[in-house]
C-alpha cells in the first residue's frame, strides 16, 4: 500500500482507505465548497452544499463505486461526473440525519444542466446507526442504475440521460460533518 491506496483490479481500479492524506490525489466539484479533511483514517467533509471529491484521473462509463460511511446526515456518492452540474448521486442518511424524514433511506437523483431531478425518491434501509460503517454503492451499465447498501440493492431503475464517461466520488451536502472510511473506484 501506498499513500493511502491499496491496489485494485486490472482495470485500474482501486480503494482509497484515507490512512495516509491523500486529498490532494482529488478534485473537488461543488455548488459551495466543502472542508475536506482526513482525521484518524477517515475523510470528513463538513460545510458545503452538494461537494463531490472526484479521483483524478478515474473516468468510466459502466461500473460500481462505493464508499464506506459512518457518519450520513446527507452523505452519497457520485458518478458519471462530467462537471457540478451533470452526474447521478445516491444519498444516503443514517438514523441520527438532521432530516427526520430522510433518517434510514436512500435516494437516487440526477443532475443535468444544473437541475436536480430525484429519479427515485425516499427508500426505506435496515437502521444505519451513526458510527457503523456502512457500504454505499451506486453502479451504471448502460442506462441501468443501482443503489446497494451493505451489498443488498434498494434501488434498481434506468436513466438514459447521463451516457458518461465521467468522474466518480464521494459526495456531501450537509453542515453537520459526513465521514467516510474508505472509497473505492473500478
Amino acid at each position: 500500500m501506498q499513500g493511502g491506496m491499496m491496489a485494485g483490479n486490472s482495470g485500474g481500479g482501486g480503494t482509497d482507505n484515507f490512512s495516509t492524506n491523500t486529498i490532494a490525489q482529488y478534485t473537488q466539484y461543488y455548488d459551495t465548497i466543502a472542508n475536506w479533511a482526513k482525521s484518524g483514517g477517515s475523510l470528513s467533509a463538513s460545510t458545503g452544499a452538494q461537494s463531490v471529491l472526484t479521483r483524478n484521473g478515474v473516468s468510466f462509463a459502466d461500473g460500481e463505486t462505493s464508499c464506506i460511511i459512518t457518519q450520513a446526515n446527507d452523505a452519497g456518492i457520485a458518478l458519471r461526473l462530467t462537471d457540478k452540474n451533470n452526474y447521478y448521486m445516491a444519498a444516503i442518511y443514517d438514523n441520527a440525519a438532521a432530516n427526520v424524514a430522510s433518517r434510514n433511506n436512500v435516494r437516487l437523483y440526477k443532475r443535468v444542466a444544473g437541475t436536480f431531478t430525484e429519479i427515485v425518491g425516499l427508500t426505506p434501509i435496515p437502521t444505519f446507526t451513526r458510527g457503523v460503517p456502512t457500504k454505499l454503492s451506486l453502479s451504471a451499465s448502460g442506462s441501468a442504475l443501482v443503489v446497494k447498501v451493505n451489498d443488498v440493492a434498494y434501488i434498481s431503475t434506468t436513466d438514459a440521460s447521463l451516457a458518461g464517461p465521467g468522474k466518480c466520488g464521494p459526495r456531501t451536502n450537509a453542515v453537520v460533518a459526513n465521514i467516510f472510511d474508505s472509497f473505492t473506484w473500478p
